[in-house]
């Protein structure tokens, strides 16, 4: 506590030999002092049988400093064996060595099962779109879940960093005989985006297996929410509305292509209304209705209040509708029509809604078009 540094020498010693519990303590302290000639009394812990002194080993050589820190790890991990090179690939994600790269993709391939997995791991934290090419040929030959598993979470975590550059890398798995890992190169041309993804999952969504064309349906009304400035998304959402194979896939294209008429900045008001007016005979559920009424009600163009009143005259929309009516014309009367349409559109308020609120707010708009 003192921080003499004519105690370390004794500390360093506790932190070699003794009970485990003495061991961790002795470690805490040396880690408190930012010891780098400790560095290899950590290393030695973090391979210890006992739990707790390992990961406070672990923790002190993931955040040691020193010039000469991140040198020593690299080279000691060219001629690392057993449990040391397992730390010193977990290390080498975990203080972001990108130099290390070559040594742990090859450890990826090693015949220990936990080397793989450090490795693995550590190239999910430092890979890029480069890394790819390596992890997709180990995932198509995985043999058990906890590997493929292992696998697809660090190339996600590749593909969100690196993007759009993954996808040629990517596209194998999207044409793998292997149905699951069509699936997941869906999932991933999810993470990266862009038209060539965006491509690639439209086509899946014929794919003749079931799974893989609920995944790319998925993945595609999905699309508006992670990649908002996305071009060519509207088209095939909307088929899906129309015509998709089961009636759980028109649902979600129904929503995917109201998220992708909202989000698209370069549509005006009035043509967002138009898309939607396109949408309406699809419009089979009262949970879709409303999320049209609710985009309506954002839109301040005439056509919008023209369609929220014929959603008002459907009883199963009507209280929604109505509201989205009053709230369009008090926020901003003069964009939504002429005082003879709003006054049209109040008067069926009144006379449809048994909101008392809503009916008081339409009988008070009424009077300033009169």
């Amino acid at each position: 506590d003192r921080r003499d540094p004519a105690v370390l020498p004794a500390i360093r010693d506790l932190a070699r030999t003794g009970p485990a519990a003495l061991r961790t303590v002795a470690v805490g302290v040396l880690d408190r002092q930012d010891d780098v000639p400790s560095l290899p009394i950590f290393l030695q812990a973090a391979t210890d049988d006992d739990a707790g002194l390992a990961q406070a080993a672990k923790i002190a050589l993931g955040r040691l400093e020193g010039e000469s820190v991140n040198p020593d790890l690299l080279a000691r991990l060219s001629h690392a064996t057993g449990k040391t090179r397992g730390v010193l690939i977990e290390l080498a994600g975990r203080r972001q060595l990108s130099q290390a790269l070559p040594a742990v993709v090859t450890a990826a391939k090693d015949p220990d099962p936990a080397i793989r997995r450090a490795a693995v791991e550590a190239v999910g934290a430092l890979g890029t779109e480069t890394q790819v090419a390596d992890l997709v040929p180990l995932l198509q030959k995985a043999s058990n879940a906890k590997e493929r598993g292992d696998l697809e979470k660090a190339l996600r975590a590749i593909c969100s960093r690196a993007g759009q550059r993954c996808v040629p890398n990517i596209l194998p798995l999207t044409k793998s005989q292997e149905p699951t890992q069509r699936v997941t190169g869906l999932q991933l041309m999810a993470a990266v985006g862009g038209p060539q993804a965006l491509t690639a999952v439209k086509a899946a969504i014929n794919d003749p297996v079931e799974t893989v064309q609920d995944e790319a349906v998925r993945a595609l009304t999905a699309w508006p929410s992670n990649w908002p400035a996305a071009e060519g998304v509207a088209e095939p959402l909307l088929t899906l509305a129309k015509s998709g194979r089961k009636n759980a896939h028109q649902i979600q294209g129904v929503r995917g292509y109201l998220a992708a008429v909202e989000e698209d900045k370069t549509l005006a008001p009035a043509a967002k209304v138009t898309r939607v007016r396109e949408l309406v005979p699809f419009l089979k559920r009262p949970e879709e209705k409303r999320l049209a009424i609710a985009l309506l009600g954002t839109l301040a163009v005439p056509e919008s209040l023209s369609l929220l009143t014929t959603f008002a005259a459907e009883p199963e929309t009507t209280e929604e509708a109505c509201l989205a009516v009053v709230t369009l014309i008090g926020r901003d009367p003069a964009k939504v029509g002429t005082k003879e349409a709003r006054s049209q559109a109040l008067r069926t308020v009144v006379d449809k809604s048994k909101t008392a609120k809503t009916r008081t707010k339409a009988e008070e708009l009424l009077k300033d078009t009169q």
